[in-house]
């Protein structure tokens, strides 16, 4: 059961731009381990779609588990995947920093093709926490949506490189700086969960990358639950932050979450031996035992004004009621 829908949806209204539905696009390939699809890798049915489509091209991916690596180029645009449900169409890989590979490399699916879609699919990276920087998902492109996915891995799980991008319904499972990355990403009604780390480790859920002033890009989480794995909340010694600059313009916004971990009362940390010129951290009507403000480094910002939250909103930060797809539901707007 998503502790998302149990818990937080019960006070938001869901707001469908173009209308809420499934995906009901006959496919235009299917990929299945049995053979009975089109194809039997997820890659070989990319391949064969077209370049620089303009149009959405439906691969269905049937459920099992597929290991190997994908990789959607800049001219394959408009690639969507349909899964048959995180917990059952898996893609898995096992690159790693710590195996000697740069870390842009180590993603089991990267995505360069503007106008990706993905829903019903879990993206994994299984290297473990001692194999350092290990990518489930590197996303590097604009206008990319990701409904009802999972993505699982420790440190650099999920690599926001670069473009608008949207997730919704999302599960996202890491150890250090596993929400990573410059791309101008919302994140709404997500469930952010924190694994087991190595001894000694502290915990940082984001690591944003900005280092123009000028980029719009940042992080925002909105009505997205941030909790503990049960293993670690049975730990209970861990020391946990919300996230640290990564780059010396770094922005990461918290909206209308629900907090529910072990963090330090600081809530956010310095990144070592990089100094801090003016990020921008910002916390909005948070609530849980871990949303407490008043213990906050000197450069968070926590705020009620609703005219500067709604800055960071689909509509005002990525624009999306331009380009999500009609079949995502997301609000538009602070609720």
């Amino acid at each position: 059961m998503r502790f998302t829908t149990t818990f937080v949806m019960i006070w938001l209204t869901i707001i469908c731009y173009g209308g809420c539905q499934q995906i009901t696009q006959p496919p235009n390939a299917i990929v299945a381990l049995d053979g009975s699809g089109n194809y039997t890798t997820i890659m070989a049915a990319v391949s064969a779609a077209p370049n620089n489509s303009v149009t959405y091209y439906y691969i269905k991916i049937k459920q099992g588990t597929y290991n190997e690596y994908v990789q959607i180029e800049s001219w394959k645009t408009n690639i969507v995947f349909i899964g048959e449900g995180m917990d059952k169409t898996i893609i898995s890989g096992d690159k790693s920093y710590g195996a000697g590979i740069g870390t842009i490399y180590t993603a089991t699916v990267g995505v360069n093709g503007q106008g990706f879609v993905a829903q019903g699919i879990t993206f994994r990276n299984i290297a473990g926490a001692k194999m350092l920087q290990a990518v489930a998902l590197r996303a590097e492109a604009d206008f990319l949506t990701f409904y009802q996915c999972r993505f699982e891995g420790y440190q650099d799980t999920l690599y926001t490189k670069y473009g608008r991008q949207f997730y919704r319904d999302c599960d996202i499972l890491g150890t250090i700086d596993f929400i990573c990355g410059d791309a101008a990403a919302v994140f709404q009604n997500c469930l952010i969960e924190v694994r087991q780390p190595l001894l000694g480790q502290y915990i940082t859920i984001t690591a944003q990358e900005r280092d123009v002033e000028t980029l719009l890009t940042g992080l925002v989480l909105q009505n997205c639950t941030l909790k503990a794995t049960p293993d670690l909340e049975k730990a209970g010694n861990i020391t946990m932050y919300l996230g640290r600059p990564w780059g010396n313009f770094s922005r990461t916004v918290i909206l209308q979450s629900y907090i529910d971990l072990l963090i330090n009362p600081r809530g956010w940390i310095d990144f070592e031996g990089m100094p801090l010129v003016r990020p921008f951290y910002m916390e909005y009507r948070n609530r849980g035992p871990g949303a407490d403000t008043k213990g906050r480094v000197k450069w968070a910002v926590a705020t009620d004004d609703p005219k500067v939250a709604s800055s960071f909103t689909v509509r005002n930060f990525i624009g999306g009621d331009k380009w999500i797809p009609p079949t995502i539901p997301y609000y538009l707007d602070l609720p």
